[in-house]
């Protein structure tokens, strides 16, 4: 079985192909677009200029070339064609079955594409929320390579270091965030805030190490959780965000849910008692083993690939 994965928000396809590897699945990975903050794909069709008409025949060949040669297409987010009519040429001509993957933005509060909706076999989403605006499909929460993210006990002692990193301060609800912390410096409370943006994945993961508690997305109006979480509670930190809880009734996720108006009054509660942080920290990492470990999500999509293909 030859799986070719296109495209990788938040690192999703990289972790899915490495642990198909492992399972020993023919996985590779080919983006067509990247900000330079990892290197983990196998073919890097970024630097066409997509812009132009010979771009896009460009970029085209080089796509047919690469998916002619695989059995499953596993699309990850964001169209390569307005509307993927790119589909009509995947799938339409070509007849390779694919697995349309959603991250977000892409669908978020947005009609479905007509191509996207009767050109493929299979969809998933990566957060629940979006099951709201994807058709027919499953919530495969994101996966994340366990073996590479360490658990490290947090430092009761010294400042209270907080992490925020927003890929989007507006979706984030940066402002907020701030603004709490800001209040807490002035009455008194002993904090190291780092706020940290466009930074490789291997150097965030190391600023991650180094803190005690992470503030990620606080924002009711998604009220959902991301691979910055997900990675952060992996190396056992605790982490802040305001959740929906009618997305994960079923699941007992350890993430700290409050609205935004209370954040100061939590950290206020978790600074003068460290211990809670150890404690959080310890269920964030075992929440993340089961629920979100690569090589059983993997195993999960492997068999979907199985049923595609009859």
């Amino acid at each position: 079985m030859k799986i070719l994965h296109l495209n990788n928000p938040a690192q999703v396809a990289t972790n899915l192909v490495r642990a198909q590897k492992q399972l020993g699945i023919d996985a590779t990975l080919a983006v067509t677009s990247t900000k330079g903050w990892h290197t983990n794909f196998d073919y890097n069709l970024s630097k066409v200029n997509t812009n132009s008409i010979k771009g896009k025949i460009d970029i085209g060949k080089k796509l047919y070339d690469l998916i002619k040669e695989c059995d499953i297409l596993h699309y990850h987010g964001q169209a390569v064609s307005n509307g993927y009519r790119d589909l009509v040429m995947w799938s339409g001509i070509m007849g390779k079955p694919v697995i349309l993957h959603h991250h977000g933005s892409e669908i978020r509060n947005k009609d479905y594409p007509k191509f996207a909706n009767e050109l493929v076999k299979y969809r998933y989403v990566s957060t629940p929320d979006l099951l709201e605006f994807v058709p027919n499909a499953e919530w495969l929460p994101n996966p994340v390579d366990v073996q590479d993210l360490k658990y490290s006990k947090t430092d009761v002692s010294g400042p209270l270091k907080i992490l925020h990193a927003p890929t989007n301060r507006q979706v984030k609800n940066t402002k907020a965030v701030e603004t709490a912390i800001s209040a807490l410096k002035d009455e008194g409370l002993d904090i190291e805030f780092t706020i940290v943006e466009d930074k490789k994945h291997s150097e965030l993961i190391e600023i991650i190490s180094t803190n005690d508690l992470v503030v990620d997305w606080l924002n009711p109006d998604y009220g959902i959780y991301g691979v910055f979480s997900i990675e952060s509670m992996a190396l056992g930190k605790t982490v802040i965000c305001s959740l929906n809880d009618s997305l994960y009734e079923k699941y007992d996720v350890p993430i700290i849910s409050i609205p935004p108006k209370d954040l100061a009054d939590k950290i206020k509660e978790l600074y003068n008692n460290r211990n809670l942080l150890v404690d959080q920290g310890k269920l964030s990492y075992d929440f993340v083993q089961l629920h979100h470990n690569s090589i059983e999500s993997a195993k999960k999509v492997i068999e979907r690939y199985k049923e595609v293909l009859g």
